[in-house]
């Protein structure tokens, strides 16, 4: 409206001198005036319509913290006359941040689209997204603007964010908890043959002490709290179900940074958890969705790690129709889920309890409690904590 005025106001002008000062020079301002008017309106109508813009990656996938960029690229089909001025507006998905102003001016003068790099960071693990908010043009004597978003293609820049490998060392609570939750006859453990006895001073099969590295499979739970201390048999190994993991990542506000943190936080805690039990040669079924499609990793090795890790990478939140539409489970192991659902997240947290027995690790920013009989906590230093 100011600028409205002013022009209008130097209209006025243009017909003071024409009349009391110089007629012809009065009357050619008024014609340049008339011009500039003319053609700035030409210019911001041709752009309404010719004018669009679009943002690509350049980077498909980084590592947490990783410092990158993305391409705003404007284009325009009204050359040989440039286009009106364009106000952009970016947003990002709370797992990356815009460096600087997500606001950002510009006008396309050739043929060739214009194309502006936009610093970004990672944050958070998982699919981030850098789209367009707004866009609004202007014209040049900032009379008239209009935002032309709705006309826009759409679409966004996506990047996969690799998460973290924490290394937790052995949390001797949750391997026990975990071990016990698997399908092997643990009594065959305490098994006894009274006629002899082992090094150790206890009948039945021969044991040592624990050492790390050992595997998980082989420490006697019973024997080892009879002497406070792991105790490993020596006998063969002992045939057990593998673990089985599912990863909730339920449908919640992506613009939200505490719950994208809680994601990523859950993310490193299940494979936290995997790292530490195959350290222990312990092996692991693990169950997770990206894009609708559910998917099951057998982990036995560091290097099975290393490839979910990269998968885990794609991971976004998964729509209620495709949440827990996984396969049957192993009926022998109870599962043991870990869930992105926070306090608030209410609908979410009971539909999870109704679908999935076992146990259930939630972030302890979360603000969840003991929900059910066997809940965990895990911390940002990936410490475990039953909830008693």
């Amino acid at each position: 409206m100011k600028n409205a005025m002013g022009y209008l106001a130097c209209g006025l002008i243009a017909v003071f001198v024409s009349y009391f000062i110089n007629a012809s020079g009065g009357l050619l301002l008024l014609e340049l005036l008339t011009l500039g008017f003319l053609l700035s309106s030409l210019i911001y109508i041709l752009s309404q319509r010719k004018l669009s813009a679009a943002v690509r990656t350049v980077t498909e996938v980084a590592a947490k913290n990783d410092k990158l960029e993305i391409e705003l690229v404007l284009s325009s089909t009204i050359f040989p006359l440039p286009t009106a001025m364009a106000e952009i507006t970016l947003q990002a998905t709370d797992n990356l941040r815009i460096v600087g102003e997500p606001k950002l001016r510009a006008l396309v003068m050739s043929k060739e689209p214009t194309v502006i790099r936009v610093p970004v960071e990672t944050v958070y693990c998982g699919v981030g997204a850098v789209s367009i908010k707004s866009l609004v043009l202007h014209d040049y004597l900032g009379i008239a603007d209009k935002d032309i978003t709705a006309s826009l293609p759409g679409g966004a820049a996506y990047i996969k964010v690799l998460p973290n490998i924490p290394e937790t060392g052995g949390q001797q609570e949750i391997l026990r908890a975990t071990a016990e939750n698997s399908a092997y006859d643990e009594d065959n453990e305490s098994e006894t043959n009274e006629t002899s006895l082992t090094p150790t001073g206890f009948p039945g099969f021969e044991h040592r002490d624990y050492i790390p590295g050992d595997s998980l499979k082989r420490i006697n739970w019973k024997l080892s709290s009879k002497k406070d201390e792991l105790m490993v048999r020596l006998d063969e190994k002992v045939s057990a179900s593998s673990q089985i993991f599912v990863l909730d990542i339920p449908q919640g506000d992506l613009f939200n940074g505490i719950y994208m943190k809680n994601i990523d936080n859950i993310v490193e805690a299940s494979l936290a958890m995997l790292d530490m039990l195959v350290r222990q040669g312990y092996e692991s079924e693990f169950n997770y969705c990206i894009g609708g499609d559910w998917r099951k990793a057998e982990i036995s090795q560091l290097g099975d790690i290393l490839l979910l890790q990269e998968d885990l990478a794609g991971i976004r939140v998964t729509e209620d129709k495709d949440r827990f539409a996984f396969g049957a489970l192993n009926q022998n192991t109870m599962p043991i889920c870990f869930s992105a659902c926070m306090a608030d997240m209410q609908a979410q947290l009971q539909y999870l309890l109704e679908k999935v027995g076992g146990s259930f690790v939630f972030t302890k920013n979360s603000g969840i409690e003991k929900v059910a009989e066997n809940v965990w906590h895990v911390d940002e230093n990936m410490e475990f904590e039953r909830l008693g």
